[in-house]
């Protein structure tokens, strides 16, 4: 289990804005299963669904960002869950590219792959 509580360089989780929200929300203060929610409702509704340039944004500029799409705010997710000692991992596959149209538009979705990474 301690695998999936470690930091890596996509989920740098001692960083300082990381470590100040944990702070602020005193995430670290309540029950676990109010903490994951807590968290997640965070990340769902206060980090914005906006594509970023790339999915290996470490978790830290995905919250200075203030948005990610879904691998992005993945890693973010990941990493505020393994700082709060609720280890996670992430689950990938790749969705047709037909199923992100509306949410890519214009030159964004004419030049993405067939199959789109999604986590």
């Amino acid at each position: 289990m301690e695998k999936y509580l470690r930091e890596t360089k996509m989920l740098d989780y001692s960083s300082e804005n990381i470590q100040q929200l944990i702070r602020e929300r005193s995430w670290n203060d309540i029950e676990e299963f109010e903490r994951l929610k807590s968290i997640y409702t965070f990340v769902r509704d206060e980090i914005l669904f906006v594509y970023n340039n790339d999915d290996t944004v470490c978790a830290s500029k995905a919250l200075v960002d203030g948005y990610g799409q879904c691998n992005t705010k993945g890693t973010l997710f990941m990493a505020l869950l393994r700082t709060c000692n609720i280890p996670c991992r992430v689950h990938g596959f790749t969705i047709d590219k037909e199923l992100q149209k509306g949410a890519m538009t214009g030159i964004v979705y004419k030049n993405a792959p067939g199959n789109v990474l999604h986590s």
